[in-house]
């Protein structure tokens, strides 16, 4: 639940860049949308997969663009 409302706050939040929060939205319409790139009626499983897997990169996308995520020293 913790995850649910970082999301949110992150949705929310202006100083995360626009593209990754666009993208998990646009993750989100593409899931409800009856327009697939891999329809589910012809590949159950694959057409599933590629739903989940486009959610799946855009949130850890916007996690990763968290601006108070502690840096990494390179």
């Amino acid at each position: 639940m913790d995850t649910l409302k970082r999301i949110a706050a992150l949705l929310a939040d202006p100083r995360v860049k626009k593209l990754p929060r666009f993208a998990v939205l646009a993750a989100i319409v593409y899931v409800i949308s009856p327009v697939d790139l891999v329809p589910e009626l012809v590949l159950p499983l694959v057409g599933w997969l590629d739903d989940a897997t486009l959610l799946w990169m855009s949130l850890r996308w916007l996690l990763k663009s968290d601006p108070e995520r502690p840096k990494l020293r390179e």
